[in-house]
């Protein structure tokens, strides 16, 4: 059986988000990065790994697409 596609930042712009909540797995710092800069095929998982946390500086968090922004958009 085949597991599904991750989501790329194009589908994820398909339905009107334009940026990633990034939780950190070890203190919970949270938050957004606007990824307009990147890419239709990349996919969201890839940043996952390579984010940094800014408080506690583990490599690696949750990084999802920000489905709050949609809720703004008209």
């Amino acid at each position: 059986m085949n597991s599904p596609a991750p989501m790329t930042l194009g589908n994820m712009r398909a339905n009107r988000v334009r940026s990633l909540a990034v939780y950190c797995i070890a203190c919970h710092r949270s938050a957004v990065l606007d990824v307009e800069g990147y890419a239709d095929d990349v996919p969201v998982p890839a940043f996952s790994p390579r984010m940094v946390c800014t408080r506690c500086g583990i490599i690696g968090a949750d990084a999802r697409p920000n489905w709050t922004e949609q809720r703004r958009e008209p």
